[in-house]
């Protein structure tokens, strides 16, 4: 018979993963100089830590969780990971710090090449993502809750809870 806990905790996991992977691993590394995302979010705040220091960061716990949420034994660990992280991107979307309409990449990264305030950037009014990135977060959120639910669902409430040392040995 078919335990389709199973079978979500696998699917859920892989699909988080391979989303955590090609959306918040590999572009924080590979590829630009100036990430769009974290030097609009430094040009807009004035955090000079952000770009590149906060990507890294960024990168570095996403290949982190994508590792938990691999591993079955600590893939409840590695969802609840990927849903803070993806909290913490939907809350910064929805912030003037970031906004939920990040201005096309191409014009953008050019802009802030060349050194221009958010305000100038802004100034030239670029068309947007129209909340695409934030999309994105809100899908990874779903995708972690789902690999918990079914990670959860899928042992028995016995297994679920710790034996004390003392319970143990009776």
């Amino acid at each position: 018979m078919i335990d389709h806990s199973r079978v979500w905790s696998w699917g859920g996991a892989v699909l988080l993963v391979a989303s955590l992977v090609t959306l918040w691993v590999w572009p924080k590394f590979v590829g630009v100089d100036i990430h769009p995302i974290f030097g609009w979010a430094e040009a807009r705040t004035g955090i000079e830590w952000l770009e590149p220091n906060g990507r890294y960061v960024v990168g570095i716990a996403a290949a982190l969780i994508a590792v938990l949420v691999i591993i079955p034994s600590t893939r409840f660990l590695g969802a609840v990971a990927a849903l803070a992280l993806s909290a913490v991107f939907i809350v910064a979307h929805m912030t003037p710090a970031l906004g939920w309409n990040i201005p096309n990449y191409g014009p953008l990264m050019e802009a802030l090449a060349a050194g221009r305030t958010a305000a100038e950037i802004q100034a030239m009014g670029l068309k947007g993502d129209m909340g695409a990135h934030l999309s994105l977060a809100l899908i990874n959120a779903g995708l972690a809750v789902l690999v918990m639910v079914a990670d959860r669902s899928r042992k028995p409430a016995r297994e679920r809870t710790r034996l004390r040392p003392f319970e143990l040995a009776s």
